[in-house]
């Protein structure tokens, strides 16, 4: 498996680039306290939630809403993903004041929302 990625965060917009480089890398399920996008801007992608499969091929913006477990796999070398939403927890406050995160928040981050399992 070869996945690869970066965070960033800009005025309380948390952004999260994968890089999935191989067909069959897959972004491990996972659930959000918060509606959110993902942006597949290039390949192909199997959507895996609530128990059914489907597939989105670039670009394409996907929204997945809150509660709901969901993971992606890579139909194509090459495919890049990116999981953007706000940094606010389920009750609308900010986990992170955006202005102040350091190289460690962000390293913590990438613990707490992994690219790969």
């Amino acid at each position: 498996m070869s996945v690869g990625g970066t965070i960033q965060i800009v005025d309380n917009v948390f952004v999260k680039l994968m890089c999935l480089n191989n067909v069959g890398d897959k972004v491990t399920g996972h659930v959000h306290t918060f509606d959110h996008i993902t942006l597949l801007s290039t390949g192909r992608v199997i959507m895996r939630a609530r128990g059914l499969e489907k597939e989105h091929v670039a670009p394409k913006i996907i929204v997945t809403p809150k509660g709901v477990s969901h993971e992606f796999e890579a139909l194509e070398d090459n495919t890049v993903l990116s999981c953007i939403h706000a940094i606010r927890d389920g009750d609308g406050e900010d986990d992170v004041a955006p202005q102040h995160i350091t190289k460690e928040q962000a390293e913590e981050l990438l613990q707490k929302f992994p690219l790969t399992d």
